[in-house]
């Protein structure tokens, strides 16, 4: 979840990314996806915890990908 959530904030941040904001979502995003697959597989305590850091992680990734797409569009 801290994954996906650091990745839908990442690209907010007030600093000068001008040449990689589109990208910086994605080291956030891969592994939150990851983490969050491998949390909600088996027997384990926390599933809905792992559920919202996957639609977090997913959302982070969406943005970024959305992003990349409209940086080489323009």
């Amino acid at each position: 979840m801290i994954f996906g959530l650091a990745g839908c904030v990442v690209f907010l941040l007030p600093v000068n990314m001008d040449t990689w904001r589109a990208y910086s979502p994605l080291p956030f995003a891969l592994p939150g996806v990851a983490l969050a697959v491998y949390g909600c597989i088996g027997s384990r305590r926390g599933k809905p915890l792992a559920a919202v850091g996957w639609v977090l992680s997913s959302i982070a990734l969406i943005l970024s990908l959305f992003m990349i797409v409209q940086k080489f569009t323009h």
